[in-house]
């Protein structure tokens, strides 16, 4: 039975989870002949209790992280140090799997849950933040592997839950955290998320996609619909909208990827994070040239994910297929094998791309399925379609103004389906 064909719960209920994933991977260094010590910090918007770690991996081989911690404070400091050493809570070591099969396709694990105690921002009231470390062990030697990041840099805004910072620094510094000296801003880490147990609820919110669900082509890289319109919502909360839910965001697109691997990435992280809500994306132009194979494969992989999203009870907002560029992607050229519902020998590329967005619409409010025009909305009308001028820099990617367009249609598809949790 499909998810199309069973009746689906109306009403959901929130977790007290609280998540951000940034989607950073690995370092591009060489481990250091005494380990590796890394540390991130991010700001909630709930009081946590308990805190884990996301990690990533797109090594060849399982990585482990020997020691984890994790500690609230009042201010950021230079080294996202806590006032105390004393209040680190010391976790359990963590093993990440090797990467899955395929290019950029990093696999993932939490660390165990680590009790803190909830400590409200001075700088950005209503928040609280949390800060945690990972000690790689000086066995691995060539870890090393250089990857797609869509990360934060410091100077990222705290306000909607959208802060993150990371540091690293040679050396066991987990032994005695008070060690930790490193102001050095990093743009990479393993470290690719905090997420915490909080005493109010929150929906957490995960995408998957290309570098379009990554948000390329903009001036911050990551800036995308999705991502801004968790900022706008988590901000609706702290003014203190009657009836507002915070949202969690947890980023799993990747530049580069086409449908079938972005939709294998999703296949996979769908059990390990166990969003409530679920951006995916329904096509890319990394598909190449079109045809008949590749309409029937994306069809079906959407479905597989829609199947396993239902079966642990996420809902799926299938986000629009976004324009193609004007440089030779092939798209004008490609073709599609004629068949009943194409009664002619040829078709231009881009038809496949409306007629996947146009099925897309039609699974609009059945089962656990919504829909939202995505990036579609950028395009310029012509036959076949490219992005209109002011949205793009690149030709291949909206920009920020591209993003910040898209971003109502999508606020509004999260929160049709915030009105159906509680």
């Amino acid at each position: 039975m499909s998810a199309l064909d069973a009746p689906f719960v109306q009403t959901s209920h929130m977790s007290r989870r609280h998540a951000f994933s940034s989607g950073v991977e690995s370092v591009s260094q060489t481990n250091n002949a005494s380990g590796l010590t890394f540390r991130a910090a991010h700001a909630f918007r709930g009081k946590p209790a308990m805190v884990r770690i996301l990690f990533y991996n797109n090594f060849s081989t399982a990585v482990t992280y020997a020691k984890v911690g994790a500690a609230t404070m009042r201010q950021v400091s230079p080294s996202l140090s806590p006032a105390s050493t004393v209040e680190w809570t010391q976790g359990a070591p963590v093993t990440v799997p090797a990467a899955q099969p395929g290019t950029n396709n990093p696999s993932a694990n939490y660390s165990a849950w680590m009790p803190v105690y909830p400590q409200e921002s001075l700088d950005d009231p209503g928040t609280y933040l949390v800060t945690v470390f990972a000690y790689l062990d000086q066995s691995f030697t060539t870890y090393n592997a250089n990857n797609y990041d869509v990360s934060w840099m410091e100077s990222q805004s705290k306000v909607g839950g959208g802060w993150w910072a990371q540091r690293n620094q040679a050396g066991d510094q987990a032994t005695n955290p008070g060690t930790f000296s490193s102001t050095a801003v990093q743009v990479r880490g393993p470290i690719a998320g905090i997420e915490a147990l909080c005493e109010n609820g929150s929906v957490i919110v995960m995408d998957c996609g290309d570098s379009i669900t990554a948000g390329a082509g903009q001036t911050n890289l990551g800036q995308t619909d999705i991502y801004r319109a968790c900022v706008a919502i988590n901000s609706a909360v702290a003014a203190n909208a009657v009836g507002a839910k915070t949202v969690s965001h947890v980023r799993c697109g990747w530049g580069g990827q086409n449908s079938a691997t972005y939709g294998a990435r999703c296949l996979y992280m769908l059990p390990i994070i166990r969003p409530d809500i679920l951006v995916l994306t329904a096509g890319t132009p990394n598909d190449g040239v079109p045809s008949l194979t590749g309409q029937v494969a994306n069809r079906a992989i959407i479905q597989q994910i829609i199947d396993l999203a239902k079966s642990q009870g996420t809902r799926v907002i299938l986000r629009g297929w976004a324009p193609h560029s004007v440089v030779a992607d092939n798209w004008p050229q490609g073709t599609l094998t004629t068949t009943p519902t194409y009664p002619v020998a040829t078709v231009n590329g881009d038809v496949y791309r409306l007629d996947q967005n146009a099925r897309s619409l039609a699974m609009d409010g059945y089962g656990n399925v919504s829909y939202t025009a995505g990036m579609s909305v950028l395009g310029d009308g012509a036959v076949p379609e490219r992005y209109q001028a002011q949205y793009t820099t690149d030709l291949n990617h909206p920009n920020d103004a591209g993003y910040a367009f898209a971003t109502t249609n999508m606020q509004a598809a999260i929160l049709r389906l915030l009105a159906k949790f509680k």
